[in-house]
């Protein structure tokens, strides 16, 4: 992969662009805020590594800009501001995954890969859409009934699986392997919590539009006893 890799600390970057390079990927350094800004803006990285603090621009100012200009490649954010608020904001400025510091290269590789294997996946996909809702993963938009809606990054990504898959029921392991590149990494806790998010999200939308796709919005995402979660089954009726 084509990386940019946007660290201030110079042995630390020099460290982790030689372990990336070793795996075969192309690393590409920069540690001034605003010069990394631009590049990300004029350049289609297949990921980017970036370091919440910089000189002149901190790494969330740079992300929201990004994603406001429709720049879709994966962040992998990394940042010694370890605290749950820190780790909020970064995911709500567009980050994909995130890091404290310190942190071992081996985790560090293994987001990496997970990352990679949601960018060839991006690469790769059209616009998709089941009932009233849209989802463009180019262009990093979601609309239910042609109204444009936000999403957290991993709710984005989980809405994108189901939509692929509308018939497919997702254990909790395949979820945490699909949104979260590793079943290792993320709590049972958490994949519920963004699972409701995501559900009380589309059943708000649900609620504007002008037809009834659903008698009952809250269950866009369907929860399949002792097996896992799905796609509401009349939705995809609705496409037929």
């Amino acid at each position: 992969m084509w990386i940019l890799l946007v660290e201030d600390e110079k042995q630390l970057a020099r460290s982790l662009k030689r372990g990336l390079e070793e795996e075969g990927h192309v690393v590409e350094v920069m540690h001034d805020g605003e010069e990394a800004e631009l590049q990300g803006l004029v350049n289609d990285y297949d990921m980017v590594v970036l370091d919440w603090r910089l000189p002149n621009r901190d790494g969330k100012q740079i992300l929201e800009h990004w994603r406001a200009e429709d720049r879709s490649f994966p962040v992998l954010m990394l940042t010694a501001l370890g605290d749950l608020d820190h780790k909020v904001a970064g995911l709500d400025a567009g980050a994909d995954d995130y890091m404290g510091k310190p942190f071992s290269f081996e985790e560090l590789l293994a987001r990496v890969r997970a990352l990679g294997r949601r960018s060839s996946e991006m690469q790769n996909n059209d616009p998709v859409s089941v009932g009233p809702i849209e989802l463009d993963s180019r262009k990093h938009w979601v609309k239910v009934c042609g109204i444009k809606r936000s999403l957290r990054p991993k709710e984005f990504i989980l809405l994108e699986l189901l939509l692929n898959e509308p018939e497919t029921v997702f254990s909790k392991t395949q979820i945490a392997e699909r949104v979260w590149g590793s079943a290792y990494y993320v709590s049972d806790n958490t994949i519920e919590a963004t699972i409701s998010t995501l559900r009380q999200k589309l059943a708000e939308s649900f609620e504007e539009c002008e037809e009834d796709f659903l008698e009952d919005n809250s269950k866009v995402i369907e929860t399949i006893r002792g097996a896992g979660y799905r796609l509401n089954s009349n939705l995809t009726q609705t496409n037929e």
